[in-house]
């Protein structure tokens, strides 16, 4: 019974809070002093006595004169009320004497709800959507309260490509880039539209030696209230953020590691290696090793199925041969990518052929794929360091941007940084010898490859306001002369950033909605577009990528071909020297001339010497002869046969 009574007492409780709005910022009531007032302005303004006094209601639906005759309007459908204003703003000493802590809900009195004002006739009231659980769509110039029509004060710090100093047709001096033109776009969309007041400089004297960088300094101005907003390229990290307000970031500037460049260049030994490269040497020696071991079980089969051979210094000879033929056979099928094995011996043979047909088709099939890629071979520029963590263990200085030098000593707690006042500075610093790394952002990198960071250096030189020694803009501390191209990103993206502008606690609010409205609705696109030409473009050599696409060329292909025609003028030594073998032995002494005719002689003559057997001649002939000079072929028995390792047959004379 108890549960049900809960339950009925909660509904009610919510109900009576949807109609006399939060406790914290209540609906006005009868038993106030101003509604008698109230209702006399609303009967002066033509609305009915109890507009807005009867609790959360739907007050403006149908009504034109609230611009909701249709009800097209967002706020036409939304409850609201006049609140009550003696309730309704934050009272610390209410709120601790009820035991409690501003933002707490012990008391009504340490919250509040967000609560507009509104003119009548003699009077203003105070009226509120968010205390009826919903949000003010009727005023539609409430983010233009703080800064529609107000004068805005800013400084701006142009540093290309972002944001510009450059002179207009009438030769003055006006500010532009992406960003810049951007925040005035934004400040379009206030009602009415605010002044821009441009303060010349940049921040105080008195914020610059509180802080060793000078943009620090501006947000430390902006938080003083000497400046509205700072413009510039600023980096929003949590010690700035906490001086004060920034709006939504506009982009990210990502952080690379940047080296000296070396370049490798292509001999004809990384030709010659790179038909290679698809296996490693173990792989490759696994290969040469399953490959000899068939090559060796074959051999072993033929030489015991082998039975033409009756003399064992035949068979020797042949089966060293057969050696030699085996192995060179596997090799050529791994080659021509098929096994040659025949396979009408018996399973053994069947089986030793399926072995090879498969590794040949899985090595195969594994080294064409990758080879193609490895042929392109193209001269490659590659840093003396390769990413940050070999920068770590060979204990190389990194400069890095003074004010994230913090974050990456977190991110890289091994590292060895040298703090670097401003990024555009950073190639100076290793020029000088203080370093032999940078960590600098994409936008610094493409302006230092277009040259403005040695523009910048160099014309600070010219100025006298830093020497050579600092500014490095012809040699560095080698004697070797300056070049920028010469420095490279290397590794993955090391950090980002977000970029963004510091603006005062006053319209925070309000340019934060602009700038998030602009954002969403593609305005840093357009201004991108619109000055693409201001963008750097890199003045070093840029080396074409090549692809699998394109093909393979003469020069790729010269390793291979040039391996071919080494195997292939062994080859033509070796039958060079089998003719001159040839030449030689027909010259020999005349001895041997002598014997040969002898020979000769003997076989043409048949009773002075042994009779020799002709090819079409029968053992017939063997009974002619005397019994004494006959020639018979014995086998040997079991035991003589298990005795010879070739199973050899020998002849006895009778």
């Amino acid at each position: 019974m108890m549960k049900p009574l809960l339950l009925f007492g909660w509904m009610v409780d919510a109900a009576a809070r949807s109609m006399l709005g939060e406790p914290e910022c209540p609906c006005i009531s009868d038993t106030s002093e101003l509604i008698e007032q109230l209702r006399s302005e609303l009967v002066a303004l033509g609305r009915p006595s109890t507009y807005g006094l009867m609790g959360c209601d739907v007050y403006d639906a149908n009504i034109s004169a609230s611009d909701c005759g249709s009800n097209e309007e967002p706020h036409c459908l939304n409850p609201w009320c006049f609140v009550d204003m003696t309730l309704c703003p934050i009272h610390t000493g209410k709120c601790e004497a009820a035991g409690g802590i501003l933002g707490s809900e012990v008391s009504p009195h340490c919250r509040t709800r967000p609560h507009s004002s509104r003119p009548l006739v003699n009077m203003s009231a105070y009226y509120s959507y968010e205390t009826c659980g919903s949000v003010n769509m009727y005023n539609k110039s409430r983010h233009s309260l703080d800064v529609g029509g107000h004068v805005i004060r800013v400084v701006v710090d142009p540093v290309a490509p972002w944001i510009l100093k450059r002179t207009d047709i009438a030769r003055n001096q006006e500010y532009g880039g992406p960003s810049y033109d951007f925040f005035v776009r934004t400040l379009d969309l206030f009602e009415p539209k605010p002044v821009l007041s441009i303060v010349p400089g940049w921040a105080t004297q008195q914020s610059k030696q509180k802080f060793e960088s000078d943009y620090t300094a501006c947000v430390h101005d902006v938080a003083l209230g000497n400046f509205d907003l700072c413009i510039a390229d600023l980096w929003l990290t949590p010690e700035r953020h906490l001086l004060a307000t920034f709006v939504p970031p506009l982009r990210q500037d990502y952080f690379f590691l940047v080296v000296p460049r070396k370049v490798e260049r292509v001999t004809m030994w990384t030709r010659l290696r790179s038909p290679f490269l698809p296996f490693t040497p173990e792989a490759w020696l696994g290969i040469v090793v399953f490959l000899c071991f068939t090559s060796f079980l074959l051999w072993l089969m033929q030489v015991c199925e082998d039975d033409e051979h009756s003399s064992c210094n035949a068979k020797l000879f042949w089966s060293l041969e057969e050696l030699v033929r085996v192995h060179f056979n596997l090799i050529h099928d791994f080659l021509l990518g098929q096994s040659s094995i025949v396979m009408h011996n018996g399973a053994a043979r069947k089986l030793l052929s399926a072995a090879v047909s498969f590794f040949i088709l899985v090595v195969l099939a594994s080294y064409t794929a990758s080879l193609a890629s490895i042929l392109v071979i193209q001269r490659q520029s590659v840093g003396t360091i390769s990413n940050i963590e070999e920068a770590i263990d060979r204990d190389i200085p990194i400069c890095a941007p003074l004010v994230l030098l913090r974050t990456f000593s977190s991110v890289f707690p091994r590292a060895t940084f040298v703090e670097s006042p401003e990024a555009r500075n950073a190639p100076r610093l290793m020029y000088s010898g203080a370093c032999g790394a940078l960590i600098m952002s994409q936008v610094s990198i493409d302006s230092m490859h277009a040259g403005l960071l040695r523009e910048h250096d160099c014309n600070a030189v010219a100025s006298g306001s830093i020497s050579e020694e600092e500014g490095r803009c012809e040699r560095d501390f080698l004697g070797n002369p300056r070049d920028d191209c010469n420095l490279m990103r290397v590794g993955d993206l090391l950090w980002s950033v977000p970029i963004s502008f510091p603006v005062g606690e006053r319209m925070a609010h309000s340019m934060s909605w602009a700038v998030t409205y602009a954002m969403t609705n593609g305005l840093m696109e357009e201004m991108k577009k619109l000055n693409t030409e201001v963008f750097p473009v890199s003045h070093c050599d840029v080396e074409d990528e090549r692809t699998e696409e394109d093909g393979l060329t003469l020069e790729d292909l010269s390793g291979t071909i040039l391996i071919a025609l080494s195997i292939a003028s062994f080859g033509l030594l070796c039958f060079l020297g089998s003719i001159i073998w040839n030449v030689v032995r027909r010259g020999l002494s005349p001895r041997d001339s002598e014997a040969e005719e002898a020979s000769t002689s003997a076989s043409t003559d048949g009773d002075k010497g042994p009779t020799q057997l002709k090819g079409n001649q029968s053992l017939a002939h063997l009974e002619a002869q005397p019994f004494e000079d006959r020639i018979v072929p014995t086998e040997l028995d079991v035991a003589g046969r298990m005795q010879g390792v070739c199973g050899c047959f020998h002849s006895e004379m009778r």
